[in-house]
């Protein structure tokens, strides 16, 4: 039987601190990707990995939303800090100034959202909601990509939001102290959660760049798109933001 965890909160402490970030200055750090016509629509907010910044990876999910007829706010959470990268820094915090400018968009339906987040992202999206005002309205969905710190997989959403968890299952970023394991013991308490193991995919499946880094005391790891991984996780958000938010088909 599924409970929700008591970890969440030593989760998110280990992760690190998590600086206020006000409205007025995330405003000039939301990049927005909307969609052509006018009438209001849904919105994912985007938030990067720890290497900061949005490249290919955001804007290929912007897209695929935008064929959806879904808005995106890519949030730049290392440039509101005046950072180039985000090694180190917990920024789930940043998801309530931004839903606090989008507010104040008529073209963006802001009571109806979801949050994407990739790597040390996904973790930010998972935290999120401990950050939100009473005043806020819940996320509808959280999709997280590969999350994960230390072991730990914390979780702050609780019904009616969705969270949905993908990784790879050759992901060595997952193995590494157990974060894969830990995303989906994660799942197993929480009635909100579904975990979903990926075939044959590595870190930043859904990405643009091949390649080797190196973290953590000189360990390599390593990211590969994944192309069958991509499509299945597009497949089964498809599948759920196509019922709450009544998307009839992708375009």
């Amino acid at each position: 039987m599924k409970k929700i965890s008591l970890l969440i909160t030593i989760g998110m402490i280990m992760i690190g601190g998590c600086a206020s970030i006000s409205p007025n200055k995330m405003k000039d750090n939301l990049k927005y990707y909307s969609v052509e016509d006018k009438e209001t629509k849904p919105v994912v907010f985007i938030l990067p990995g720890s290497g900061g910044g949005h490249g290919g990876r955001s804007y290929s999910w912007a897209r695929w939303f935008s064929s959806l007829g879904i808005a995106s706010v890519m949030i730049d959470s290392a440039k509101v800090r005046g950072r180039r990268q985000l090694f180190g820094i917990n920024y789930g915090g940043d998801l309530s100034p931004a839903l606090e400018v989008v507010s104040e968009n008529s073209n963006i339906d802001s009571k109806h959202y979801a949050v994407i987040g990739f790597s040390r992202g996904g973790t930010a999206a998972l935290e999120s909601a401990s950050y939100l005002k009473e005043s806020q309205p819940k996320p509808d969905f959280i999709f997280s990509l590969y999350p994960g710190d230390k072991g730990l997989c914390p979780n702050s959403h609780e019904e009616p939001t969705k969270v949905l968890v993908f990784y790879g299952e050759k992901d060595s970023w997952g193995t590494y102290q157990g974060n894969r394991n830990a995303c989906k013991r994660m799942a197993n308490w929480h009635d909100n959660t579904t975990f979903y193991l990926l075939k044959n995919a590595k870190h930043g499946y859904d990405g643009t760049w091949n390649g080797k880094w190196n973290c953590c005391g000189g360990r390599t790891f390593e990211n590969a798109h994944n192309k069958k991984a991509l499509e299945k996780t597009r497949a089964l958000i498809f599948e759920v933001i196509s019922k709450k938010w009544k998307i009839e088909k992708n375009k």
